[in-house]
């Protein structure tokens, strides 16, 4: 890479061609973590261009229905009819412009508009030019947090944003229909979002939809306000035990070299074995957990109950080495392959962990990507596949064991649904469940924050 090119010039460079892959895959966009420096010739890139590479990359995934919407009021033709190098150029140029607020409305503007000429043609460059300048020109106002225009969020032509403020814009950019609207404005599929009217209630429908918006806290456990360890790295959250990280992800992999026990992890996620466990009637001496994915509960397992044999396995590799190093710090637990455990474990579950794949609905301020993927037909896949997990499962578990079955969902057909069919077609008892919504909304302190989840405790009688 350049090292004379300006700073800027190089991120906008290869974020663009990102994109570009992002708007050919849309609503299927690529979740692996976007890196800069893999790019072709970019081992060495600035750190400066890299980080703002991520960001506009993060701004545009999120807010991806979003900077269409705001963008479809200044074009000729309908999207769909835009070449998808345009398509590319506009939604960086764009979010730029409308989400980063450090980067010069004109910069964004230029780069993109090279980008397009060298990619496609001098004259798509000049669509784009006169685009983006109307979209730059279109913001009248940035609005305070506890403006009363941000709160009606019906309101055409105000733009939410993830800290509580908003913009107001000069058109009428999102859509008539109140649903509709609040689709584009905190984008998510349209179909997520009349199946959340449909299910909830449009104000909470409204209220699950902002609260996505939030860049989601790093939050770790446990956490002692009183550890000199955490050095005003970290601040108190609503939940006891809980801390807001406020230091760098640096900072924190020294602090969890310092502290075995700090794991990542929310308040929702803990509650899954943290409520249930004292449940039990008996503390179990063979547990297994068997979508372990990286070992945060399968930690937690062995914490709680640190004489038991903990046997943990996921089908992805990499999630698989991660919980193979949990044996340095927990001996008990055994990694196996999921072929291995079903031979080795049937029938010797005294508690079963079964954190099964979802639709990720009420985690979706973390993964944003999953908000353009809802659809009935993906959500009946999805209950489909933890009917196949769940189903050869039970059959692990010893008699009077116990099954933990968790989402990080918030739709009754893949939570209340599953459990009650699991418990009617192997005899197993309903002891509890519990399905926690999202909390928090934009302008609210991190310490609100919460992601949503289920969690739900069947015996073996």
């Amino acid at each position: 890479m350049n090292s004379e090119a300006p700073i800027g010039y190089a991120a906008r460079e290869i974020v663009l061609e990102r994109i570009l892959m992002q708007a050919m895959r849309f609503p299927d966009l690529d979740i692996t973590p976007f890196d800069p420096r893999s790019s072709v010739g970019a081992a060495d890139i600035d750190p400066r261009d890299a980080a703002l590479a991520r960001a506009i990359e993060y701004a545009v995934v999120r807010r991806y229905l979003t900077l269409l919407a705001c963008v479809r009021p200044h074009l000729q033709k309908a999207w769909p009819l835009l070449e998808k190098p345009v398509q590319a150029a506009l939604l960086g140029g764009a979010a730029q412009i409308l989400f980063l607020d450090r980067v010069p409305a004109a910069a964004a503007v230029d780069a993109s508009v090279e980008w397009t000429k060298r990619r496609l043609r001098a004259g798509a460059g000049g669509l784009v030019n006169a685009v983006l300048r109307k979209v730059a020109a279109s913001v009248v106002e940035r609005l305070a947090i506890g403006d009363p225009q941000i709160a009606d969020h019906t309101r055409r032509d105000i733009v939410p944003l993830a800290d509580g403020s908003a913009l107001r814009l000069s058109c009428e950019a999102f859509n008539i229909d109140a649903s509709v609207c609040l689709s584009e404005k905190t984008s998510h599929s349209r179909e997520l979002i009349l199946h959340w009217v449909g299910a909830f209630g449009f104000k909470e429908a409204t209220r699950l939809a902002m609260h996505d918006l939030l860049d989601a806290p790093l939050l770790v456990t446990p956490y002692d306000a009183s550890d000199a360890r955490f050095d005003l790295r970290a601040t108190p959250h609503n939940d006891a035990g809980f801390g807001v990280w406020t230091g760098s992800h640096g900072e924190l992999t020294e602090t969890m070299a310092l502290m075995p026990n700090l794991r990542v992890q929310d308040p929702t996620a803990c509650a899954t074995v943290a409520a249930i466990g004292p449940m039990l009637t008996k503390k179990p001496r063979v547990i297994v957990d068997l979508c372990a994915g990286r070992g945060t509960k399968t930690r937690q397992l062995a914490e709680m109950f640190p004489n038991a044999e903990i046997y943990a396995t996921d089908p992805d590799d990499a999630r698989f080495e991660a919980l193979a190093r949990l044996r340095l710090q927990h001996p008990q637990i055994k990694p196996l392959s999921p072929q291995s455990l079903f031979r080795d474990c049937a029938g010797r579950a005294d508690l079963l962990l079964l954190d099964v794949p979802c639709s990720n609905s009420g985690v979706l301020a973390r993964r944003p990507e999953a908000r353009y993927r809802f659809s009935k037909g993906r959500t009946a896949s999805v209950i489909e596949l933890q009917q196949k997990i769940c189903d050869p499962a039970v059959g692990l578990l010893a008699a009077g064991g116990a099954m933990i079955y968790a989402t990080c969902s918030i739709e009754r057909g893949e939570n209340e649904a599953q459990t009650k069919r699991l418990a009617s077609r192997f005899s197993l008892s309903l002891v509890v469940e519990r399905n926690i919504v999202p909390t928090g909304v934009p302008g609210e302190a991190p310490a609100m924050y919460r992601d949503g989840g289920y969690h739900a405790l069947l015996v073996k009688t």
